[in-house]
């Protein structure tokens, strides 16, 4: 899975011209960091956001030379910027964007329908994208990778994230012939437990539960349900998750385990010996599937970090007996074992995509199809009239319930989750009902134009 990047780039030394949309979030802001580090591969040639101001402070409070800085409102404006030396274009329009001269766009919005038409548009004019918003990914993705081929360029997902990172591991790993049982994630924040004090905490919020302490340990598969009562209080699911299984679905062809995942609520040390078949002791009723997990941990243990992990069938007792000796995860009937990163580094990862793409040729896909879907079902009445639009951080669709089902298993008119994300209900929605592409708006859509073309691919 590693490699020594300075020989695979000794005999490239192009330096990439590259532009983000959605610069101004956590993701934006680590990767704006880290492009200054690494002069040799990567030069900024366009930021691009809803707002110039922001943006320009964003590009001062990271040390960027403001001389460079050209405000961009029209095609005439970036003609004249891109006559100077070494320019930083500012956008808010991000239809120019193929018109600023860049190698690879970053794709950072988060918003499926922008992210979509933004990155169609640099893929016909044969520049490399380099996805970040797994909420587009997952619907227009199979479109996009497949347009990049016609166009003769790269549609990558960002390194950095989860997604990437894990079909990173998966690739590795099936290059070294090794059996996929399960593989996955853990969610984005561990529960925390100290078993003196019996004290719980997750995210800033605490709780005392001794009750926790009688099952720390793992004895059968009750004991995660135990937990899982005991900690009822805590969420212990969230719908980003279901999007990154998503896409890794989409491009490795494994299926979910289940419609709403197992989540267990487990300890790292402890994945070998739930993610296997029900009949040797674990959770699953099929293998070669992704799932997600809740990392529980002591204050005094290192985090999981939101990382990926890999199970795999031990193909020799000799060998893997060594290798658990030596500190390795290997279940305790000692047929499977576990393989993890456990860190996602964001930004400060994502240039490789970009630098992989531009220099040669790579994209993290060597596949992309519709794999799954997520459905989303109504968890109230709904009214004809209604706009489903994303909230919060974690761009969720309010009193939707998620699942992510095997594509074949679907209702063939399902709506994907972020497919729904700023569409108006043409008709009524009961509660408990799929939504469906019927029953939105969907008039002059790209996004859901993506979606058709790339279920037929």
């Amino acid at each position: 899975m590693l490699m020594n990047y300075s020989t695979l780039f000794k005999d490239n030394a192009k330096v990439a011209q590259v532009g983000i949309i959605g610069a101004n979030g956590g993701f934006g802001y680590s990767f704006l960091a880290q492009v200054p580090r690494m002069q040799d591969s990567l030069s900024l040639r366009v930021i691009c956001d809803l707002d110039m101001d922001v943006s320009r402070k964003l590009l001062e409070s990271l040390k960027y030379d403001s001389s460079r800085f050209h405000p961009c409102r029209n095609q005439r404006d970036i003609e004249q910027a891109l006559k100077t030396d070494d320019p930083i274009i500012i956008l808010e329009d991000g239809t120019l964007l193929p018109f600023c001269k860049i190698d690879v766009l970053v794709e950072a919005t988060g918003s499926p329908e922008v992210s979509s038409v933004m990155a169609q548009a640099c893929l016909k004019q044969g520049i490399h994208v380099c996805m970040v918003s797994k909420e587009a990914d997952c619907v227009s993705g199979p479109y996009l990778y497949n347009l990049a081929k016609h166009h003769k360029c790269v549609y990558a997902i960002a390194a950095g994230d989860q997604p990437a990172n894990l079909i990173q591991l998966l690739s590795w790993v099936k290059t070294l012939g090794l059996e996929i049982i399960a593989c996955g994630k853990s969610s984005e924040y561990d529960f925390v437990y100290d078993l003196e004090s019996g004290s719980f905490e997750f995210q800033g919020q605490k709780a005392d539960l001794p009750e926790l302490a009688t099952c720390w340990h793992l004895e059968s598969m009750q004991t995660l349900k135990e937990r899982s009562r005991i900690l009822s209080d805590f969420p212990q699911f969230a719908v980003p998750d279901y999007c990154e299984m998503n896409v890794v679905s989409n491009a490795t062809a494994l299926r979910p385990s289940c419609d709403r995942f197992h989540y267990p609520v487990c300890r790292v040390e402890e994945l070998a010996d739930i993610y296997i078949p029900i009949e040797d002791g674990g959770v699953l009723t099929k293998t070669g599937v992704v799932d997600v997990f809740n990392n529980l941990r002591r204050p005094d243990e290192a985090s999981f970090a939101g990382g990926v992990f890999v199970i795999v069938r031990c193909h020799d007792e000799k060998v893997w007996g060594l290798l658990k000796a030596k500190g390795h995860i290997v279940s305790q009937n000692g047929k499977y074992a576990c393989m993890y990163l456990p860190y996602h580094f964001m930004g400060v990862e994502a240039p490789l995509s970009v630098v992989n793409a531009f220099r040669l040729g790579l994209s993290t896909y060597d596949a992309c199809t519709h794999q799954s879907i997520m459905l989303a079902t109504a968890e109230r009445d709904f009214k004809q009239g209604e706009r489903m639009d994303l909230r919060g951080h974690h761009r969720l669709l309010d009193d939707v319930y998620v699942e992510l089902l095997s594509a074949q298993e679907a209702p063939i008119d399902a709506a994907p989750y972020y497919l729904i994300a700023g569409k108006k209900l043409t008709k009524d929605v009961q509660k408990g009902e799929v939504i469906t592409l019927d029953m939105l708006d969907l008039a002059g859509s790209e996004l859901e134009r993506m979606y058709r073309e790339g279920k037929n691919i």
